[in-house]
């Protein structure tokens, strides 16, 4: 026998914790550390039965946490002041006595901690969540209603099995239409909220300027960049092109977005196709495997170094289809402005022009300088790093003739360095490189710790060609994934049901639902009916009706044995007393005061026992009903 009350305790504190756990990431630490307190503190009350810290302390707590939290409202930071103060709430409610009242302020308040998450992120794992608070909850409303009519009550063990069954039903029952609904009611473009879900800049990974020497170490972050639905290519295939780096000032590349006089040829290679559906990001920057030729999607724009950026600033979910060709080289028949991409800053040390010099002895062309520095980096030893970096205002010579340490931005920076100093034309390209293939979505997961930065140098009859200096360092691997077969299934198949949740929910906007009832009406339009099918189908339909006729009949006509009983008393009550069928808010303990009965008080009184305890009479209450059903009327005053 399990006690009710006890029930409930346990599944407020379950559904509380599903609804700190999706937010626990995004609010302070002290409100990170209040919340497990508080829970501890509420599990120990509720077992001592005692509530110290209620009353006018917490009261004077929350004020002080609402006025803290308000004051940090802005419009560019409205989400987590708001999530914190609610977590904050959430916790005082635990510290209270577990009364009916005080269990649903429970579950409100973890239900708006749950939908809170969605600011900050809205992945599967949300449906997860939902649905087991939303069961919970379910369960818990059934038991408060037992709880209601007999605070002492217990169930057996099967007892509570049927209450979870019955429980969980009426939620489930729902779904048909919650997905029905979530078909066909109109949905904007543009979320509403999407206001609050502002994305926030990434710490490391894909940035708009290489910056060489700035740290010591690089953090690697391992949030997912995008994804990208292709086939599956070899691992020297993946470099994902996004930005280009044409302009040096002091150590640090960027991006000049002026040479519109340079066009490109039509790159010649293998043609790969790809969706791709980045995360939301403040970025307006478009990944696609390089190189690519052509990004299908609203609001794109096309720059002349086959880079593409999108219009506007929207921070909402996207997907485009891009077509690229796997080529090392991009053929620019027409030339460049060789003296922009030659021109050097003017912190270049010494040590670095005299290495320079000896790659253009002799006046070579430009294939053999590269050759000569790819010759000299490949005898060097480099190794790839992110810690243990050279910090320094001159980060080229630190890495070069010192350190001998670093990562892409390093060799990238150094080698274009080089090759500028030596006279070939060079230039910087942003992206990433490699990702995971999952098997399962088939497509590719790239995350922000692929982020890459490599080089392309012009060599005359052959353009734009790619070079990766990180590839020179010793210790520089191209396999896939170090990691074993089975983690590497487990993780494929949960981030696959965090693809098909955006495929299926987040991304689903007006546009899919006019393409959902388009298909649905080609479908229909394709169906004909013959002379035959017309006049059977009439039929069908009387004998469907006719068919749920009869199943409610039986269903109405199958009464259970209480159900009979109750019948039994309630025409007793109508003969001998006059009283017609009660009115369905009217309850057999009104009746039975009303008449002042004592055979009909003892009726309502075992037959409430067994019906409100969720279980069916048993034999001997069942005579003895009928026995008392026969002798309402015999104290009747005269």
């Amino acid at each position: 026998m399990v006690a009710i009350s006890s029930l409930i305790r346990f599944l407020a504190y379950v559904v509380s914790v599903l609804g700190f756990l999706p937010v626990a990431p995004h609010v302070d630490i002290p409100v990170l550390i209040v919340f497990p307190v508080a829970l501890a503190c509420g599990i120990f009350f509720d077992r001592q039965g005692k509530y110290p810290l209620t009353g006018v302390p917490v009261t004077i707590l929350t004020v002080i946490s609402f006025i803290f939290y308000f004051m940090q409202l802005s419009m560019a930071n409205p989400a987590a002041p708001a999530v914190n103060f609610l977590v904050v709430l959430l916790s005082v409610r635990l510290l209270n006595e577990k009364s009916p009242r005080n269990v649903l302020q429970i579950f409100a308040l973890a239900l708006f901690a749950l939908a809170s998450s969605s600011l900050f992120s809205l992945s599967a794992i949300f449906l997860v969540y939902l649905f087991l608070q939303l069961g919970l909850i379910a369960v818990s409303l059934v038991l408060l209603t037992f709880h209601s009519v007999d605070d002492h009550l217990r169930l057996t063990r099967k007892s509570l099995w049927r209450v979870v069954g019955v429980s969980l039903a009426m939620p489930a029952a729902s779904v048909p239409l919650v997905l029905f609904f979530f078909a066909i009611l109109p949905r904007t473009q543009y979320p509403l909220l999407n206001f609050l879900n502002a994305p926030g800049e990434r710490s490391a990974g894909f940035s708009d300027r290489v910056e060489p020497g700035r740290a010591s170490s690089v953090g690697e972050v391992k949030t997912v960049a995008f994804r990208a639905e292709c086939e599956q290519l070899a691992p020297n295939d993946l470099y994902w092109r996004g930005i280009v780096f044409d302009t040096m000032s002091g150590a640090t590349w960027t991006k000049n977005g002026q040479r519109s006089d340079e066009v490109p040829g039509v790159p010649r290679g293998v043609t790969v196709r790809q969706t791709v559906y980045p995360e939301p990001s403040l970025g307006n920057h478009l990944i696609a495997l390089d190189v690519p030729i052509r990004l299908d999607g609203t609001g794109i724009s096309q720059g002349g170094d086959f880079t593409f950026t999108k219009r506007g600033r929207s921070r909402g979910r996207i997907r485009y289809d891009a077509t690229s060709v796997l080529t090392g080289a991009i053929p620019t028949p027409r030339g460049i402005d060789r003296a922009h991409y030659l021109r050097i800053p003017g912190r270049v040390s010494d040590r670095v022009y005299a290495l320079a010099k000896e790659f253009s002895a002799g006046e070579p062309s430009d294939g053999e300088r590269l050759k000569r520095v790819e010759s000299w980096f490949v005898r060097q030893g480099f190794r790839y790093a992110t810690s243990g970096l050279a910090v320094s205002v001159d980060p080229v010579d630190a890495f070069l003739l010192e350190k001998r340490v670093g990562h892409c931005e390093f060799f990238a920076s150094s080698f274009a360095t080089l090759l500028r100093l030596a006279g070939v034309p060079a230039r910087l390209v942003g992206g990433y490189y490699g990702g995971e293939y999952n098997e399962v979505g088939g497509y590719y997961v790239v995350t922000e710790d692929r982020a890459h930065v490599w080089v392309e140098a012009f060599v005359g009859g052959r353009g734009w060609v790619r070079i990766d200096p990180s590839s020179f360092a010793a210790n520089f691997d191209r396999t896939q994934s170090g990691k074993r077969a089975f983690t590497t299934k487990i993780i494929a198949l949960i981030d696959s049901f965090t693809w098909y949740w955006n495929q299926a929910v987040i991304t689903y906007d007006l546009q899919k639902q006019v393409e959902l009832i388009r298909r649905a009406n080609r479908q229909f339009s394709g169906i004909t009916l013959h002379g035959g099918t017309r006049k059977l189908f009439p039929a069908l339909l009387a004998v469907a009706a006719l068919a749920i006729v009869v199943r409610l009949l039986m269903i109405r006509g199958k009464r259970t044995r209480e159900e009979q009983i109750l019948q039994c008393f309630l025409a007793r009550v109508e003969k001998v007393y006059g009283i017609p069928h009660p009115r369905p808010t009217q309850g057999l303990k009104e009746i039975a005061d009303m008449i002042e009965d004592p055979a009909a008080t003892e009726f309502v009184s075992i037959f409430g026992g067994a019906i409100y305890r969720d279980r069916q009479l048993s034999r001997d209450e069942y005579q003895r009903l009928v026995q008392i059903i026969n002798s309402i009327g015999n104290n009747r005053r005269p």
